[in-house]
């Protein structure tokens, strides 16, 4: 971790880099881990993300691999065993006849992989659509007086 706070972008490629090998979370996980964002956010970091965290760990919420680069991510997931199931009807040479089991392979921290998440919460400086505010309590908008 940095000595200064993380902007969004380096929070969620470090939180990427805990998922450990065999496991995955989703772009929703992940949004939901750093309290601010979506899958949509989570998924424009990852799209142009550098090529040395994990991405095949992070995937669509049905369990889809990365577009693209299905054959990849697949290969991936055979190394590290990560729980994958056939899907009827579709080409297995490409990598999209396989969908990853989220019911076996979701990873479920352990306290002390949930600590190291919350550090990277806690250092989150910057929001998505936010410009460089500071990540922290919201502007009063509720009309009543701090």
């Amino acid at each position: 971790m940095r000595g200064r706070g993380l902007d969004y972008e380096e929070a969620v490629l470090d939180i990427v880099k805990l998922i450990p090998s065999g496991k995955v979370l989703t772009y929703g996980d992940i949004a939901e881990v750093l309290e601010t964002g979506g899958p949509r956010q989570v998924g424009a970091v990852m799209s142009r993300g550098p090529v040395d965290v994990p991405w095949w760990r992070v995937l669509s919420a049905d369990g889809r691999p990365p577009q693209r680069l299905e054959t990849a991510a697949v290969e991936h997931y055979l190394r590290e065993s990560t729980a994958l199931r056939k899907v009827a009807g579709r080409g297995s040479r490409s990598g999209a006849g396989y969908r990853v089991n989220l019911a076996v392979a979701r990873w479920n921290p352990t306290p002390d992989e949930e600590d190291a998440l919350q550090r990277v919460r806690a250092s989150l400086e910057c929001v998505p659509g936010r410009g460089d505010r500071s990540f922290g309590l919201s502007e009063a908008d509720d009309g009543v007086e701090p």
